[in-house]
């Protein structure tokens, strides 16, 4: 079964407010015809959401690089490739703030 989004614009950075009861076959449309379009004040949670990082690209860059030189024995490359990729994802997993919280009261600010 798919769920739609709702036909905001721009779209939410966040998937659903409140994750839909999604047992009909067009669970929407069927939320549209009993006239729920809003959900309750308590239905609302907070979420915790990953903060945007470049750490995927650094690694992937230091990944290629080591992939190039091993290939084609440039062994300095691949030393500095396969370092630079070790401590990349060394810094990247002791990173203890990774995560923010939008909270049930901005979602409802958000969503209205």
């Amino acid at each position: 079964r798919t769920l739609e989004w709702s036909t905001k614009s721009p779209a939410p950075f966040y998937n659903f407010a409140v994750i839909p009861d999604a047992s009909e076959r067009d669970a929407w449309w069927a939320m549209k015809e009993s006239g729920h379009t809003k959900p309750a004040k308590s239905e609302y949670k907070d979420i915790h959401m990953p903060k945007n990082t470049m750490m995927g690209m650094v690694i992937a860059a230091f990944a290629f690089a080591f992939g190039f030189g091993f290939i084609w024995h440039m062994w300095w490359l691949a030393i500095v490739g396969l370092a630079g990729a070790i401590v990349s994802v060394i810094i990247k997993t002791s990173d203890d703030n990774s995560e923010y919280v939008i909270t049930a009261a901005e979602l409802e600010r958000m969503d209205s």
